[in-house]
This record gives C-alpha cells, structure tokens and sequence, in this order.
C-alpha cells in the first residue's frame, strides 16, 4: 500500500470517528433521558468524560483506519467494541472501584462500545477497496 493511499486511510477514519463521536452523544442523551439518570453520576472531575471518549475515539479511529484494507471488517469490529469498552472502563481505574463497577455497568459504555464496532463495519462498508490480486485480463 502506498504511503499517500495510507494517509488517504487515516483521513477516512478521522471523519468516521468523528461521526461515531456525534452519534455517541446523541445516543447517550436519549437513553439519559429515556432512563432518567446522568451517564456519570459519581462526583467525578469535568474532564474525566471527554479524556475517556477521547481515548475512546483514537481506538476507533486506529480501528477504523487498520480495517480499510481489509476483506473482512468482523474481528477489528469486535476488537474494536472489546477495546472500546475496556478503555471506557480502565479510565474509571483511578478514581475508585466504585467508579469502575459503575462504569462496567453503564448502558452509555455498553452503547459507545457497541455503536464502535458498527462505526468499524460503516466504515469498511463505505470506502471502496482497491483489490490486489487481479488476476490477467481483468479490468479495472
């Protein structure tokens, strides 16, 4: 692969990760209001949640940007929702178990990490792929 089809890769899944980070908002708000509860409702500092997304986010776009050249997006789907919600997770690790149950707990976790892996798939779905092996005669 070519470095300017690679950095052309990394561009893809900048604008990718930051539709996944829209949707994430989005959907965290609904279920905030459909359950009636905050996503963080321990006495947290105000960045804690953006230094967690943001971790969130650059495992999304490393996700996203590896499963480009892929044939298959499933297992960097699933590595990605896994990683995802480790990383949302593992970032409550130190303020306190409490947090970290909580957080292992919270449907707006659940819903990050699920709505990561589906980002992955959009966006192998979406790019069209350069296939190398093209067998003689064929046409591009």
């Amino acid at each position: 692969m070519s470095e300017r089809q690679r950095r052309s890769d990394f561009a893809v899944a900048l604008f990718v990760t930051i539709f996944w980070a829209a949707v994430v908002f989005a959907v965290d708000g609904i279920i905030a209001i459909v359950i009636d509860r905050d996503p963080i409702e321990a006495d947290v500092g105000p960045y804690y949640a953006i230094v967690a997304l943001l971790l969130a986010a650059v495992v999304t776009w490393l996700s996203v940007a590896t499963v480009l050249a892929n044939d298959s997006p499933w297992l960097t789907a699933v590595a990605s929702t896994g990683l995802v919600y480790l990383v949302l997770v593992g970032t409550a690790a130190p303020l306190g178990l409490e947090l970290v149950v909580d957080q292992a707990r919270s449907p707006f976790v659940i819903a990050a990490a699920l709505l990561s892996g589906l980002t992955v798939v959009f966006g192998w779905s979406v790019v069209p792929r350069m296939r190398v092996s093209r067998g003689p005669g064929t046409r591009r």
